[in-house]
C-alpha cells in the first residue's frame, strides 16, 4: 500500500474575519499546487483515492490535484483527517478502504507527525511546508512504524 502525504499549498492569512476553516488558497498557492501535481504526474502514475481534510483549502489543494490526475471520483473529506489528527487516526481512515494508492491532503503538524508515526518508532522531526508530498510504502496494511519514506518533496522544486 502506498500513502501520500500532501499539505495545502499557500493559503489566506489569519484573521477576526474570516474562521480558520474558511481560509482559501491565495492565488499563487493555486498555481504553485497545479505546477506540483503536473510535477508529480511524471512519478505516479494515479490515485484509488483522494482525501482530503474538510477545511477549504486543503479540499482546494486536493480539487486541483484531482484535476491534473483526471480522477473523477468523488473527493473524501473526513474529520479523521482534519487539523489535530493522530496517526491512529488516519489508519482508521485509510483501514476502511481496499485500496493501494491513497492521497490525503491536510496539514502541519499533522503531515509531519504522521510520517514520522509511520516511519520510525523513535521518531523524527522534519519540516513539511505547503505544497510538500511524501510518498510511504508499506508492506501489506498500514502500520505505525512499519512504513517505508519513498520520497518527500517540497514544492519549491516545482516552482
Amino acid at each position: 500500500m502506498n500513502l501520500y502525504l500532501i499539505r495545502h499549498g499557500d493559503a489566506e492569512k489569519a484573521s477576526l474575519s474570516k474562521s480558520d476553516s474558511e481560509r482559501e488558497l491565495t492565488s499563487k498557492g493555486k498555481v504553485s499546487i497545479k505546477k506540483a501535481a503536473e510535477g508529480w504526474k511524471r512519478t505516479i502514475k494515479s490515485f484509488d483515492i483522494i482525501a482530503s481534510s474538510p477545511l477549504i483549502r486543503a479540499v482546494q489543494t486536493a480539487e486541483i490535484i484531482a484535476d491534473v490526475f483526471d480522477y473523477s471520483k468523488k473527493i473524501i473529506t473526513d474529520k479523521r483527517i482534519t487539523i489535530g489528527n493522530k496517526p491512529n487516526d488516519v489508519i482508521d481512515f485509510i483501514r476502511s478502504f481496499d485500496v493501494e494508492n491513497i492521497a490525503i491532503v491536510g496539514h502541519e503538524p499533522d503531515m509531519s507527525n504522521n510520517l514520522s508515526a509511520f516511519t520510525s518508532s523513535a521518531g523524527m522531526y522534519l519540516e513539511f511546508k505547503k505544497g510538500t508530498i511524501a510518498k510511504i510504502s508499506f508492506e501489506g496494511k498500514i502500520r505505525l512504524s512499519a512504513g517505508t519514506l519513498e520520497f518527500l518533496i517540497p514544492l519549491k522544486v516545482f516552482e
